[in-house]
């Protein structure tokens, strides 16, 4: 019996020295131009996820005219990216006309900026170290 209560005290402990380097980052978003929908937002941690469309989390906010913010919490140290659209018909993806241009607005974490396609990786990036418990960073939706 007692081993039992020894290894769920050592389960209890190891789970809370894990959540002592977890980190919130907290995206603010700008320029969003109407009330109607959500805002979807994917987090991915590190390039691969990011190429190979791999989200490590995902996050929803109604649409309001403005500033927004939302947060990912219990993200270890690493490399996060952050993409996200307005889904202005809330039909779940983000819509685009017959030559593939986005008809909803779309933003990356620090602001970045494609050039006929995403933003490039580096631009994107944010980086959570060990000490971080909050980090921040700007997104600012674009329509065309």
């Amino acid at each position: 019996m007692k081993n039992k209560y020894y290894t769920l005290t050592c389960l209890v402990l190891l789970t809370a020295v894990i959540n002592i380097n977890a980190a919130e980052l907290h995206v603010t978003i700008d320029h969003i131009n109407n009330d109607n929908g959500t805002i979807l937002a994917q987090i991915f941690e590190g390039p691969e996820n990011f190429k190979n469309g791999i989200p490590k989390d995902s996050a929803m906010l109604t649409a309001k005219t403005g500033q927004a913010t939302l947060s990912f919490n219990n993200l270890d140290p690493g490399e996060y990216v952050v993409r996200m659209f307005h889904d202005d018909n809330n039909n779940q993806k983000m819509d685009s006309n017959a030559f593939g241009m986005p008809t909803e607005g779309y933003a990356f974490s620090n602001e970045a900026i494609g050039n006929m396609g995403p933003p490039k990786y580096k631009d994107m990036v944010v980086v959570i170290t060990k000490n971080d418990s909050k980090v921040k960073t700007k997104a600012k939706m674009i329509y065309l």
